[in-house]
């Protein structure tokens, strides 16, 4: 067999059939990958289930002594709290979202991180997991206490019914009660 009498892939007949799934092929829609969105940290805070992407949770640590800052009681701006090496600005998650607390006091606080090196802690009842972020057609219609404007949306899973807090507007609002 000489180099001019070899055939190759390209010269090959194309197989019965093959333009004609090509083009179906081509003028079908494609498959949508399903949208990825991450997932969420559920909580407690007083009678509330919360929930918040968990690319915010920069850590959950035991409860922290808060140094209070003078002329400052009363405020969302609880004091300020040591935690692993960095002194963070810790808030009332509760005072901000108008939220009946109950006497005792928080369980664990939850470190949230607004922007690389901007970081605040929140003193929280509970967490109660992990889990993927609901589909925003799985919206529940459930009432919550909480105004529309703090809320992405509810749902509901095995463990009961969350809202899933909206973080711009989190941020936005905690930025403003402690300026």
């Amino acid at each position: 067999m000489t180099g001019t009498d070899r055939v190759t892939l390209f010269d090959r007949p194309l197989p019965p059939g093959y333009r004609v799934e090509m083009r179906s092929l081509v003028e079908s829609d494609p498959v949508k990958p399903a949208l990825r969105t991450g997932s969420i940290i559920l909580f407690q805070l007083g009678p509330l289930r919360l929930a918040l992407p968990s690319r915010v949770a920069a850590a959950v640590g035991p409860v922290l002594h808060i140094a209070r800052i003078p002329h400052r009681s009363g405020t969302v701006l609880l004091g300020l709290v040591a935690f692993r090496g960095e002194i963070l600005p810790c808030c009332s998650l509760a005072r901000l979202l108008d939220v009946a607390q109950s006497q005792s006091t928080a369980a664990r606080t939850l470190i949230l991180e607004e922007s690389p090196g901007r970081r605040w802690a929140v003193p929280i009842d509970a967490v109660l997991g992990i889990r993927p972020a609901p589909d925003p057609s799985q919206a529940s219609a459930q009432v919550s206490p909480l105004a529309s404007h703090w809320l992405l949306g509810s749902f509901a899973d095995e463990a009961g019914g969350f809202d899933l807090l909206d973080r711009e507007t989190l941020f936005r609002q905690v930025t403003l009660a402690t300026a």
